[in-house]
């Protein structure tokens, strides 16, 4: 691998964490107000909403960014990865407001299986992956 090409992919993976540090602290602010406005009623999915972010998010990949040997995802192990991160928190933050709500819907778990999945074939596609190169 050359110097350029790592270069980029340090360059990406620090971009990457900073979006989901970005998005970490999103969620900690629409939790918070959201559950401001709630006349004291509070949920756990909203509460912790912004772990998903950060510890799916911002320690896996502050984790390939320090070590040296571990490689940059490819673009499909990437690409589920991220949206199965997304989905979860989505799925966290929808399920939080039906709660504060007051009612519940059949459709929850669609969201913790798929992102789950989409999450668990990123990891998958990650660990199988045998080229050594970054994201194309």
């Amino acid at each position: 691998m050359s110097i350029l090409n790592d270069s980029i992919e340090k360059k990406s993976i620090r971009k990457t964490i900073l979006t989901y540090i970005g998005w970490t602290l999103f969620c900690g602010l629409f939790s918070f107000v959201y559950e401001h406005f709630s006349h004291g009623v509070y949920s756990n999915y909203m509460i912790w909403l912004f772990l998903i972010p950060l510890i799916g998010g911002v320690v896996p990949f502050a984790a390939i960014g320090a070590v040296q040997k571990f490689r940059v995802p490819e673009r499909i192990a990437y690409n589920l990865y991220n949206s199965g991160i997304a989905t979860l928190a989505v799925g966290s933050a929808f399920n939080g407001v039906l709660e504060i709500y007051g009612t519940t819907s059949d459709y929850m778990p669609v969201y913790w299986v798929v992102g789950g999945v989409m999450t668990a074939l990123g990891i998958i596609f990650y660990l199988i992956s045998g080229r050594e190169g970054g994201r194309s």
